[in-house]
């Protein structure tokens, strides 16, 4: 009787499981933002003069995030920029030689009246600063009394990004944006699904956050 009441219980359970797995899907991630509206990038068909600008490394202003962030998204937009067609962005090599000489640091935390002058030097019409505001991962999900598990990861990025005008100092665009990855993992008697921190998710929700902005960019930097 034990056994068959076990039995029957074990079944219950396999079923919640099935529905369960029905509900979140194969696993495979989907971007937050495609649930509700597609993010729709301008076409790049560019073809006037390329507008020179420089490109600043993003400051890091999320709590346990190293400049590497920083770093990376603002190599990120830089990849952005050029691809647009729009865009001549001035080689870090050569910036940095010239930095180096004026004593300067690649920095997005560098006095702007500094960013300016370097804009100046090397004939850029724009100085381009940034901030990572959000990234990371968060996680949520469902537990059944150590039978099953549905664990929901939530990758998240989010860019400030301003570009002032060399020649006037003032600030000519100012904009965010947001990127959203997100994944499901079920797991039934300890078996299948769990998720440590992943930084291929990450990266690729920054590039989303990246991609947002630079929409924006495009249309309205000129």
């Amino acid at each position: 009787m034990l056994k068959r009441r076990r039995f029957f219980l074990l079944l219950a359970f396999f079923a919640a499981f099935l529905f369960v797995l029905s509900c979140a899907g194969s696993g495979k991630e989907t971007n937050g933002a495609d649930e509700t509206k597609p993010r729709t990038l301008p076409a790049y068909n560019y073809s006037g003069k390329k507008i020179v600008v420089v490109v600043m490394d993003f400051e890091t202003k999320v709590p346990g995030q190293g400049w590497q962030v920083g770093h990376g998204a603002s190599d990120m937009l830089i990849t952005a920029l050029v691809k647009s067609k729009k865009y001549d962005v001035y080689e870090r090599d050569k910036l940095n030689a010239i930095m180096r000489e004026q004593k300067l640091q690649m920095s997005g935390a560098v006095d702007m009246s500094t960013a300016v002058q370097m804009g100046k030097l090397v004939g850029a019409k724009y100085i381009i600063t940034g901030a990572v505001t959000e990234y990371g991962m968060a996680t949520s999900g469902a537990h059944g009394g150590g039978w099953f598990d549905v664990g929901k990861k939530r990758y998240r990025a989010t860019v400030d990004v301003r570009a002032v005008n060399v020649q006037t100092g003032r600030i000519a665009f100012a904009d965010s944006g947001s990127g959203e990855l997100k994944s499901t993992a079920v797991s039934v008697l300890g078996f299948g699904g769990g998720e440590n921190f992943d930084a291929k998710k990450a990266s690729e929700s920054m590039r989303m956050a990246i991609d947002d902005v630079m929409s924006r960019i495009y249309i309205e930097l000129n």
